[in-house]
């Protein structure tokens, strides 16, 4: 399961099962779910009380926030709290009270990343069994109550690029504790009896774009979500160059401009941080010229593929494993399962 900003993208992946034969959907995420559940309670003019694991947020911070615009109460419990913010304060300051309980009268809204129950009912009404191993992906920022996010996320990233930069090593059967939504899921899914895997976002989609094809290295692979977008210099196997931005952002110049920096190895941190992203890390850099394969994935791949993208580095191969772009990450978690 791939969650993402826009869409949970789910596989059953099945070793003696064909993979065109292979039983998959693709639905509006957790969070986007969540965010509607709470725009309900808005029209119909009721409190809300948040109550279960920390999640993804956008969609649904976006909606809390219009819920309190709208002179309405919001009540959570301190781990789905930490959905809006890693402070607290700052939660209590925006205008929720933190509580175990909700008041009498108050809608409950379940938060977390992930919907067992509904998967299982839509699982059983086709006569198919859930697994035992589940393995998802989501992007987790990291726990950061006094520093932005996007540095600690990203810290996090350079230091694996640091230590190797191999793919799978951003999956993991027990995530470091100040990933915290990492963390969530796994709970979550272990309390529900579930052996979980959890991965990042990016890398995983990352992994899964390099199956697709022979790729020749040094390769660019670039993945453009509905929330964010990822840039990385794949030599050997491993990571030695990476930014991470927001699609929001990216228009094919910029894109063009920051990938370019990024082969050549003259893209900065700050550089990226200061536009909004979240950051650059170059282990090595093959320069531009000595690029040999563009691999491009990702929901928002065609809003940026314009005639003059990335012209100078020659052919650029749209990355759909399985001949279904949309579970490029699901290919990447089965990927990094096999190899943990």
């Amino acid at each position: 399961m791939d969650v993402g900003a826009g869409t949970q993208d789910i596989l059953l992946y099945k070793d003696d099962v064909p993979l065109e034969n292979s039983i998959k959907m693709v639905m509006p995420s957790q969070t986007v779910i969540v965010g509607r559940r709470i725009g309900r309670a808005r029209q119909q003019n009721k409190d809300i009380f948040l109550s279960g694991f920390t999640m993804g947020g956008g969609a649904s911070v976006r909606a809390i926030r219009r819920h309190l615009e709208g002179g309405l109460k919001v009540y959570s419990t301190p781990s789905a709290a930490l959905t809006i913010s890693d402070n607290l304060k700052k939660v209590v300051a925006m205008g929720v009270e933190i509580r175990e309980e909700g008041p009498r009268g108050a809608v409950t809204i379940e938060t977390s990343d992930l919907d067992i129950a509904a998967l299982k009912n839509t699982f059983e009404r086709f006569e198919l069994s859930m697994p035992n191993n589940l393995a998802v992906a989501v992007q987790d920022h990291g726990y950061s109550p006094d520093r932005s996010n996007r540095i600690v996320r990203f810290e996090h990233m350079t230091d694996l690029l640091k230590s190797g930069g191999t793919l799978e090593s951003f999956a993991h059967f027990n995530p470091p504790i100040y990933l915290n939504r990492m963390c969530a899921v796994k709970r979550f899914l272990e309390e529900e009896g579930f052996k979980p895997l959890i991965m990042d976002t990016g890398p995983a989609a990352l992994l899964g774009a390099t199956q697709d094809i022979n790729y020749l290295e040094p390769a660019l692979v670039l993945n453009l979500g509905n929330g964010h977008t990822i840039g990385a210099v794949m030599m050997k196997g491993r990571m030695i160059a990476l930014f991470e931005h927001h699609t929001s952002a990216m228009t094919p110049e910029k894109l063009n401009t920051l990938s370019e920096k990024l082969c050549e190895g003259t893209l900065t941190n700050s550089e990226v941080f200061e536009d909004g992203g979240h950051g650059a890390h170059i282990e090595e850099a093959p320069g531009k010229e000595n690029i040999r394969s563009v691999i491009v994935t990702g929901p928002n791949r065609e809003k940026i593929l314009k005639p003059k993208f990335l012209q100078d580095f020659g052919k650029i191969t749209p990355a759909s494993p399985g001949g279904d772009m949309m579970i490029t990450g699901c290919l990447g978690l089965i990927k990094a399962w096999k190899m943990a």
